[in-house]
């Protein structure tokens, strides 16, 4: 049998645990504590994340998973004749088979694109449709930071972008599953990286967590309900200490942008070592993956030593993904490996 192929670059999924998110959990796990988040390393955790992005009135939300989380924002904010706005890349559209339409009856409409960043004007063409009992009727809008491409939405853009949407009276859901990446590529305040957003998804899993991610709910009043929705899908843990106590660990000392400012830089290395061997770059390389255009026969040949992810196997287009544990050296190994297939 040949040898398994390395998932370094598969996904941030892949990547181990934080030694200091274990930490957290060994922490956590000191006798007994009340059940479903009534505990005081949830409250804590619930505090870190509201001072981290400046949300005094937040609620805040602990699911096991980032599709559960976007599916309890969305559910919880529209009706079934409601409309759901998303980009034509977004994840909640592609990856997430179907959930938020299945859990909220809802609509859910593509809007176009550049690598998953919306213009305003989009929203403007669609909500012109609101009004007749024809149609579903835009609710909420919801976009990614960073995007699925690997593009990061400017603070300037991302603001203007969620006061054109609050204008038109949608509400505005950021999926932000990497928004440790974006905050830290950009140089930002967490707030200033998703705008007036309504509600949020705070990734976990993907920046060295074992397991979990957040939801901070900026505005209570226009999702009620929203914590019946998230124990109808089976995400609010019973011993809910266990997620909360991850993003204790990680959101200390800004460990969680230190570890996201990392896996930027080893896409940044990854990125500069590919076009320094004449490979193309499909999208920006602005956080921590990596689009790149491989010739048939390089993906294939790659693909024996590296998981790697073909986002449309129409396209010639393979992602590479960094992550807090990716090293030099992992880097200058597949940049080897493919200069060796050149």
């Amino acid at each position: 049998m040949g040898s398994v192929p390395s998932p370094a670059f598969a996904s941030d999924n892949a990547a181990p645990a934080h030694p200091r998110a274990l930490e957290a959990l060994h922490r956590a796990n000191d006798g007994s504590a009340p059940a479903y988040g009534a505990d005081a390393v949830t409250q804590r955790a619930t505090d870190a994340l509201r001072d981290a992005f400046d949300s005094p009135g937040a609620e805040v939300l602990f699911p096991f998973t980032g599709t559960a989380a976007n599916i309890i924002a969305l559910a919880s904010a529209v009706q079934p004749w409601h409309e759901i706005l998303c980009s034509d890349v977004a994840h909640v559209l592609l990856d997430e088979a179907g959930g938020p339409v299945r859990l909220s009856g809802a609509q859910l409409t593509r809007l176009p694109s550049d690598d998953g960043l919306i213009s305003p004007d989009d929203l403007d063409r669609r909500v012109a449709r609101r009004g007749a009992v024809h149609h579903s009727q835009p609710r909420i809008v919801t976009i990614t930071q960073s995007t699925e491409n690997g593009r990061v939405w400017p603070a300037q853009a991302i603001a203007e972008f969620v006061d054109r949407a609050h204008a038109l009276d949608l509400l505005v859901h950021v999926d932000g599953s990497r928004i440790a990446n974006a905050i830290a590529a950009l140089g930002v305040s967490p707030v200033e990286a998703i705008g007036d957003a309504d509600i949020v998804t705070v990734g976990g899993t993907k920046n060295g967590m074992l397991f979990g991610d957040a939801l901070l709910v900026r505005r209570p009043e226009q999702f009620s309900g929203i914590h019946f929705v998230q124990k109808q899908i089976g995400h609010l843990a019973s011993k809910h200490r266990f997620v909360a106590a991850q993003f204790l660990g990680m959101l200390e000392d800004d460990l969680w942008l230190e570890t996201a400012a990392h896996a930027n830089a080893m896409a940044r290395r990854l990125s500069t070592g590919m076009t320094d061997l004449g490979l193309h770059l499909a999208s920006p390389v602005e956080a921590n993956e990596v689009f790149v255009e491989l010739d048939v026969d390089v993906h294939h040949a790659i693909a024996r030593d590296y998981l790697v992810h073909q986002p449309d196997i129409a396209e010639p287009v393979v992602r590479f993904v960094c992550s807090w544990s990716t090293s030099d050296g992992e880097v200058d190994a597949v940049l080897a490996a493919l200069r060796g297939l050149l």
